[in-house]
Order: structure tokens, then C-alpha cells, then sequence
């Protein structure tokens, strides 16, 4: 562990744009086929196509695709691997399309959502459309592609339905970190073993290292949004702090507050929450108590865990400069402000 912290203290200032220098190339071609691939001919569909492009993130899924292949292939991406990035950030792309419309989100990074700047109905039809483009995608990649994603919309939906189910319901830790698997994890993961799949000479040890990485890498990122939302700025995250609460998501934060108060035979934030916060005042105090309590922290210790077993599982891969990249996004993940 203390190697570890040395490692954040050490690598944790690197910008992102900084980590991923050796697919930045890669990336920006991704860009342009991105938004050609989704081109319909159609004007009223490609408006809104060229809108959520424009509103799109960071590209980490197809940025761990490109890093695995070319970690693992001597520097070199094949046509299949630039196929495999773009089908993995359509299917994210389209995934939160669709979870706007079930939250009736009103913004999505900072802009407002396709269902709020059109409709819900076009939403559903636009999510549904990339899906469709993503796989004459993994089609063209062949091999173990279209089962892998496959599962993992399947493992997506479950992850869905849970979420709807577990609304102001107080989870175990083993439910929440399943559900982070299902709704985020998986999907790096998708993308990151079938690039490793598809690369000359990878083997089995080596593809059980990219599972594993991209798996704990999920988990982690899906906390630490998670602890975004108690702490980032509406500015940078895109979403009122403490919007996931307030429609009876219960994350880490909350979680780890309600286990701190328990102890002390405090039931306060367990009421409101059983009430389903009712009004803006029950929330503001359950959003006091979630903030004094050591919920935030203990998250952070707990994304912490998975991040350190994420590099632990690349222990077996050569060193090189894409590997140190995996690396330092690991760890650049505990460090994220959106």
C-alpha cells in the first residue's frame, strides 16, 4: 500500500491529455470516424447526432482499447482495433441516451440532454440508432466481439432494472458494487478484452490481466463519480450535487454515512431515507449529514482498493509506454474533478 500512495503522490498531477500522448492520434482519427460512422443522411437525425457529438466525454473506453492493442502489439492498431473503439463509445454514447430518459435528466456535462433539447421519444430513437450502427461495428471486427458486447448490454439492462428496484432501499455493499459492475464496469471491460482477443499472440494470462484491470477500473470509476456527485461542481460534473440521492440512488457515500450513523445509534439519515426524502428540507439534511459524516472519505479509500488492484493486474504485461499510460489513468481516476 505505501508503494502505492507513492504512486499517486508521485504520478497523481499528470493531465489526462498528457496520459494518453500515445493514442492522442489515434483518438482524434477515432473522432472523425465517430462522427461519420453515425452520418444517416438524414437532417433531422444528423443534427441531433452532430449534437451529441459535440457534447461527448473523455473517450476512455476506445482510449483503453487503443492502449491494450497497442501495449500488447508492439505499437500497432489494425483496422478491427479502430472498429472495436468506436463501437464501444456508441454503445456508451446510446447507453446514456437511454438512462436520461429513465432519470429525466435534464442535463448530461453541462449541456441539456437530448431529451430535454428534443424530445424523450427522439431520445429513445437516437440511443437506439447508435446501438444499431455499433453493430455493423463489431460485426466487421468478427471473433468474439458480438457475443462479448452482447453480455455486457445484457449485464447493462439487469443493471438497470436493479437500480430502479433498490430506489430508496438500503443496499448492501455487495449489491452496490455488482451494480457498478453491471451499469459501468463491464463496458471497459467489453472493449478492453476483445482488443486483446483480436491481437496476435495475446494469450490467456494476458487477457485475464486486461479483465481484470479494466473490471477494477470500472468499479473505481463508478465510485469516484459517485463521489462526484456529493462533491464536484454543477459546472464540471454536468448534474446538480447530490442528484443521484434525491432520485433514491444509493451510492458509497451514502452507504458508508449510513453504517457511521448506525453505530452511534443515530437513525436520522436512515428515516429520511426511508421516507424518501420528502421535500427540499429532508434533503438538505440528508445531504448535511452524508457531508459531515466519513462517507466521502471511506469511498475514496474504497475506489482507492480497486484502482490498486487494477495496476496490480498488469504486473504480468512488458513494460512500455502504453502500459505505463494504463498506469497513470489508474491512478489519474482518484484524482478526477469530473
Amino acid at each position: 500500500m505505501i508503494n502505492f500512495l507513492s504512486k499517486i503522490t508521485n504520478r497523481a498531477q499528470n493531465r489526462i491529455s498528457d496520459i494518453l500522448k500515445p493514442v492522442e492520434e489515434d483518438l482524434n482519427q477515432l473522432e472523425m470516424k465517430f462522427l461519420d460512422s453515425l452520418t444517416s443522411g438524414n437532417p433531422s437525425l444528423d443534427e441531433i447526432i452532430g449534437y451529441v457529438t459535440k457534447t461527448g466525454g473523455k473517450r476512455l473506453r476506445p482510449a483503453l482499447v487503443f492502449l491494450f492493442a497497442k501495449a500488447l502489439n508492439n505499437g500497432f492498431l489494425s483496422s478491427n482495433h479502430f472498429y472495436l473503439g468506436e463501437a464501444v463509445e456508441m454503445v456508451h454514447t446510446a447507453s446514456l441516451i437511454h438512462d436520461d430518459v429513465i432519470d429525466e435528466a435534464e442535463t448530461r456535462r453541462g449541456f441539456l440532454t437530448v431529451g430535454k433539447k428534443w424530445n424523450s421519444r427522439t431520445a429513445v430513437i437516437v440511443g437506439d440508432f447508435i446501438l444499431a450502427r455499433s453493430l455493423t461495428k463489431l460485426v466487421s471486427v468478427g471473433g468474439v466481439a458480438t457475443e462479448l458486447f452482447a453480455n455486457t448490454l445484457n449485464e447493462l439492462c439487469i443493471g438497470e432494472i436493479q437500480q430502479g428496484d433498490q430506489k430508496f432501499k438500503i443496499i448492501s455493499f455487495e449489491d452496490y458494487i455488482k451494480k457498478s459492475e453491471r451499469k459501468t464496469a463491464k463496458l471497459f471491460v467489453a472493449g478492453a478484452e476483445c482488443a486483446a482477443a483480436i491481437t496476435p499472440d495475446a494469450n490467456n494470462v494476458i487477457i485475464k490481466s486486461v479483465r481484470d484491470y479494466s473490471l477494477n477500473f470500472g468499479i473505481a470509476f463508478q465510485i469516484m463519480d459517485d463521489i462526484l456527485n456529493f462533491t464536484g461542481s454543477r459546472e464540471k460534473v454536468g448534474k446538480p450535487a447530490g442528484n443521484d440521492l434525491k432520485n433514491g440512488i444509493l451510492t458509497a457515500p451514502v452507504l458508508f454515512a449510513l453504517q457511521e450513523f448506525e453505530k452511534n445509534n443515530d437513525v436520522t439519515l436512515k428515516k429520511l431515507i426511508n421516507n424518501k426524502l420528502k421535500g427540499k428540507k429532508d434533503f438538505n439534511q440528508a445531504m448535511n449529514l452524508i457531508m459531515k459524516s466519513t462517507g466521502i472519505q471511506k469511498s475514496r479509500d474504497l475506489a482507492e482498493y480497486y484502482i490498486e488492484e487494477a495496476v496490480k493486474a498488469l504486473d504480468v504485461m512488458e513494460d512500455n509506454v502504453c502500459k505505463t499510460a494504463l498506469i497513470d489513468l489508474a491512478i489519474y481516476t482518484l484524482k478526477r474533478e469530473f
